[in-house]
C-alpha cells in the first residue's frame, strides 16, 4: 500500500498551527526517511516544505487531506487542475487558499531515499467536506460487517495469498505518523483503517481470490470496494481529526 503524505502532513501542520510542535519538528516528522521535499508553485517563490507550512500559517488554516478516486472526489475544492492531479497522486492537502499535491518517486528496491515535490495551488473558496471521527468509525464497522457477510455468501471468503504479505498487511496500523496528543479515538480509527487498506489491497492483488468463474470474480469484488471506501474515508477522518480544534 503507497505510503501516503498528506495525511500525516495534515495532521502535523495542524499542531503546529495550534502550538503543540514546532515547524522543525513538522518538517522532519513529515519528511521520515524521505529525501528532503521539494515544493513548486508557491505565490512566494518558496521551494521547501517549511516554506509551505509558513504560507499556510499565513492562511490561518487549518489544514485538511483529501484522498480522491474516481468518482469520489470529496474534499476536494477547485481549480480542475487541482482535482486532477489530486486524482492521478489519490491524495492532496489544502487549507482554504492553497493545496499541495506530492508527486513521488519511489526508488525501491534500492536504498535511495523517496523524491517528493509538491506543486502547490491557488484554490478556489469551498465548503469543506468534513466527516467526524465518530462517523467514520461508524461506516467502517458496518462495512467491515457488510463485507465479510458478502463474501462468506459469494463462497470467495478464502486465505490470502503470502503469509509474509498479510503478516505486514496486519501490521501497518503500528506505522501511523501523528503528532504527539492526537486525539486517541483517531488514532485508533487510523491504527484500524490503516490494516483494513492495506489486507484489501493485498486481496485485490490476487485476481481470483478463491472465485472460480467471472461471476465469483465480480462478487468478490462487489464485497470488497465498499470496504475498501470505508477504510479510505476512515483514514481521512482520522487525519483531519485536528483540523479547526485549537
Amino acid at each position: 500500500m503507497p505510503v501516503l503524505r498528506s495525511g500525516p502532513l495534515a495532521a502535523w501542520a495542524n499542531a503546529h498551527l495550534a502550538g503543540r510542535v514546532g515547524i522543525d519538528q513538522v518538517v522532519d516528522a513529515v519528511t521520515g526517511r524521505d529525501a528532503a521535499h521539494r515544493v513548486e508553485s508557491l505565490p512566494d517563490g518558496g521551494a521547501t516544505l517549511l516554506d509551505l507550512l509558513t504560507a499556510w500559517r499565513r492562511d490561518g488554516g487549518p489544514v485538511r487531506c483529501a484522498l480522491p478516486v474516481a468518482g469520489d472526489v470529496r474534499g476536494l475544492a477547485g481549480p480542475a487542475t487541482y482535482r486532477s492531479a489530486a486524482l492521478v497522486a489519490g491524495e492532496a492537502v489544502a487549507t482554504a487558499a492553497l493545496g499541495a499535491v506530492p508527486d513521488v518517486v519511489d526508488y525501491a528496491p534500492s536504498s535511495n531515499p523517496s523524491a517528493v515535490t509538491w506543486q502547490v495551488f491557488a484554490l478556489e473558496p469551498a465548503p469543506a467536506d468534513h466527516l467526524s471521527v465518530a462517523d467514520a468509525q461508524y461506516e467502517l464497522t458496518g462495512a467491515i460487517r457488510e463485507s465479510a457477510s458478502a463474501l462468506a455468501a459469494a463462497q470467495v471468503a478464502q486465505p490470502l495469498p503470502g503469509d509474509d504479505a498479510l503478516h505486514a498487511a496486519r501490521r501497518a496500523g503500528e506505522r501511523v505518523n501523528l503528532p504527539p496528543g492526537f486525539p486517541q479515538r483517531a488514532v485508533t480509527l487510523l491504527a484500524q483503517a490503516e490494516r483494513i487498506a492495506a489486507i484489501v489491497d493485498l486481496a485485490l492483488v490476487d485476481p481470483l481470490g478463491g472465485a472460480v468463474d467471472r461471476i465469483g470474480i465480480g462478487d468478490r469484488d462487489a464485497a470488497l470496494r465498499p470496504l475498501a471506501t470505508a477504510a479510505r474515508r476512515a483514514r481521512m477522518a482520522a487525519y483531519n481529526a485536528t483540523a479547526g480544534l485549537p
